[in-house]
């Protein structure tokens, strides 16, 4: 099942130069997602009363072009055939003006918020989503962030209520924030032409959080971590 999702950019999806933030196009994949899962009848907010949600472990976004202001934005999405029983990938195509200006996959477990354990994913429930061949990228396993070992700069700070979401969870996007902080400013201006996101942990508490900057040019790696590594966030101009 192929889901088509427009979207409308507001000012404050733009950066200065008039182009789309990163952070707002990885914002358009989300939704992407969820109306994928309505569409296939799994609501996203339905599923908390179960007890059992999906979770995001990793995000690979790659683009092309970067969309610009006026410019019509649409995402069409789709779940892989699944080959795991305890994972299942989504890809996304970005276009502006019906043009391809982005690809993205990402990766996905049932997590038990019991026990805090991911669990077999029911051939009933990935049925529901009318699984595709296509792939938009060769490698099923995507390439391990490498670990920090020389920081260039780190910041602390807490969080805030506002960033958790209806699991109890700092949300997703949020730590993409957390990253822009931890970047240079010269850096944060840049147009990323990459992304890749690994979550390890979630942060399911108000705490004080480690932000620490990698200079790897042309990438740039941020850690988040508060009493473990939580997440690993790698850009590429």
């Amino acid at each position: 099942m192929f889901v088509e999702f427009s979207y409308k950019p507001l000012l404050e999806d733009y950066n200065k130069d008039k182009t789309l933030k990163l952070s707002t196009i990885v914002k358009l994949l989300e939704n992407a997602g969820n109306a994928h899962s309505d569409r296939a009848g799994d609501g996203v907010l339905d599923a908390v009363k179960s007890q059992k949600v999906w979770v995001l472990t990793d995000w690979k976004v790659k683009m092309m072009e970067f969309a610009s202001y006026g410019q019509e934005i649409k995402v069409i999405t789709w779940s892989q055939t699944v080959n795991q029983i305890f994972n299942v990938a989504r890809d996304f195509e970005i276009y502006a003006d019906n043009k391809l200006i982005g690809q993205a996959t990402t990766r996905w477990v049932i997590l038990d918020l019991q026990t805090g354990r991911p669990c077999k994913i029911e051939p009933s429930l990935i049925e529901k989503y009318q699984p595709e061949e296509k792939s938009l990228f060769e490698e099923k396993k995507l390439d391990k962030i490498p670990l920090a070992e020389n920081i260039t700069s780190e910041i602390k700070f807490k969080t805030r209520k506002t960033d958790f979401d209806f699991n109890d969870h700092v949300h997703n996007l949020t730590y993409i924030d957390y990253a822009f902080e931890a970047l240079p400013q010269e850096i944060a201006e840049k147009n990323f032409r990459s992304l890749r996101i690994t979550y390890k942990a979630p942060i399911t508490t108000e705490c004080e959080i480690t932000a620490s900057y990698t200079n790897l040019a042309p990438q740039h790696l941020v850690t988040i971590s508060t009493d473990k590594l939580n997440t690993q966030i790698l850009f590429e101009e």
